[in-house]
């Protein structure tokens, strides 16, 4: 940002000198449309029209342009999209609980144009789709204790007492 405009000069005059300044400094040198006439497209564009373009060309996340409950229903879905990722189950619940509070938070404020409804997430499906995708290792079976093994049913060794006696 330049010095502030003195008092007593016009505007057109000290913007038209800050311009000259700047050129004989050399800071319009070299520029990548330097010369060039402006794009009739861009002339016509809105300022939506715009910022959506340059999104796409810079690779930007449009979600806070959003609506919040649109940017809540695109972050539901991502969120179900990314539970088979997540590394524990204790992370996959606390992903959606912390999904779940928020869009109880967004429901008691008034709504803002456009209402969307929409579902809280199933911490219990969610956690089963995990469940799908990392199986538990199984757990061998005990192995039998060898006293166990080695000792007689109960009808054997009762049939063994009535024939002693």
């Amino acid at each position: 940002m330049g010095p502030r405009k003195p008092p007593g000069v016009s505007y057109e005059s000290w913007v038209d000198r800050q311009v000259r300044e700047a050129a004989e400094r050399g800071a319009f040198e070299g520029l990548s449309a330097a010369g060039k006439p402006l794009d009739p497209a861009l002339l016509t564009q809105t300022a939506g029209e715009w910022a959506v373009e340059w999104a796409r060309r810079e690779g930007a996340d449009m979600t806070a342009a959003l609506p919040p409950a649109l940017a809540l229903r695109r972050e539901r879905q991502e969120l179900v999209d990314a539970v088979p990722g997540k590394p524990t189950e204790e992370a996959v619940r606390a992903a959606v609980e912390h999904f779940n509070e928020r869009l109880d938070a967004a429901y008691r404020r008034p709504q803002e144009v456009p209402p969307v409804a929409l579902a809280f997430v199933d911490v219990e499906r969610q956690l089963a789709r995990w469940r799908e995708v990392h199986p538990r290792e199984p757990v061998a079976p005990e192995a039998p204790p060898q006293a166990a093994a080695a000792q007689r049913p109960w009808w054997a060794r009762a049939r063994s007492r009535r024939r002693s006696v």
